[in-house]
């Protein structure tokens, strides 16, 4: 009856458990002053946030109407479809380091299009024109 002996049980009186081995870890500590600390963490914190929002933006965008709100403190950003204001003004602040006084969002809907019997349509798109606060500006536009 080979179907009845394959749930046999070991008894606790053969099986020899695994002996656990404590290994004490040499002890590394630094002796730090508090100035250098506080940098780590400044500059570690920068970076969460930078990597944090940097999704919200994809690109700047660069045309010669957006040049020219650059100039009156208006800078364009091409942004996903599925970001809202709040990110986009997140983003911005923690990316570039500004104080952004408001957040409008312009969105695309694909046009439809043929090619041949084939019918489809351009990808959905959507802008965001940020406002900064007077004095402050991006420089996006440098090596253009």
């Amino acid at each position: 009856m080979a179907l009845f002996d394959r749930k046999k049980t070991v008894s606790t009186d053969t099986a020899e458990e695994p002996k656990k081995v404590k290994v004490k870890k040499a002890s590394t500590k630094k002796k730090t002053t508090e100035a250098s600390i506080e940098t780590s963490k400044v500059v570690k914190g920068d970076v969460a946030k930078i990597a944090l929002h940097a999704h919200s933006l994809l690109s700047p965008r660069v045309s010669e109407k957006a040049a020219i709100l650059a100039s009156k403190g208006v800078f364009v950003f091409n942004v996903p479809v599925s970001v809202n204001k709040v990110e986009v003004r997140k983003a911005v602040e923690a990316i570039y380091g500004v104080n952004v006084v408001s957040v409008n969002t312009v969105r695309g809907e694909g046009k439809p299009m043929n090619r041949g019997r084939r019918a489809g349509s351009r990808n959905r798109w959507k802008k965001a024109l940020v406002q900064l606060k007077p004095g402050q500006k991006i420089d996006l536009y440098a090596g253009v």
